[in-house]
């Protein structure tokens, strides 16, 4: 019981040592960028054999299943039924065979809708939008 205790002890300062880690996160200044007020574009192309099998919206994480390998990057999602986008998604390296998890950055994914590529031009924007995070 005495040794139990002991190791809930080390686990404890241990847990609450790391919280206080010395590390600061500091994000790209995006102040002057201004996020565009793009209609509903028209879909350019969609990629076969890609559709969105599970959300977690408490997390905002998709997870794509896609039987061809998915670069990272933006994408947009749209319903099967009809090209109107209704979420974009940043997908990261993160992947297991045929399984892509990306970040939904806006709107709401619905599951089995479509996905496709975002536009050289749409990317520079979300690029200056959504900045990344510098660990120091």
């Amino acid at each position: 019981m005495k040794l139990n205790l002991n190791y809930f002890l080390l686990f404890t300062v241990i847990l609450l040592t790391s919280c206080n880690s010395s590390k600061s996160i500091r994000l790209k200044d995006s102040s002057d960028s201004k996020k565009a007020n793009l209609p509903n574009s028209e879909i350019a192309k969609k990629i076969d054999n890609a559709s969105i099998v599970h959300i977690d919206q408490t997390q905002r994480i998709i997870t794509i299943r896609s039987n061809r390998p998915l670069s990272k990057g933006y994408y947009i999602t749209s319903s099967q039924f009809r090209d109107q986008e209704s979420s974009v998604i940043k997908l990261y390296d993160a992947s297991y065979e045929s399984i892509f998890i990306a970040d939904i950055l806006e709107g709401t994914p619905k599951i089995t809708d479509s996905i496709s590529r975002v536009s050289d031009l749409r990317v520079k924007e979300l690029d200056a939008y959504y900045t990344e995070a510098i660990i120091d």
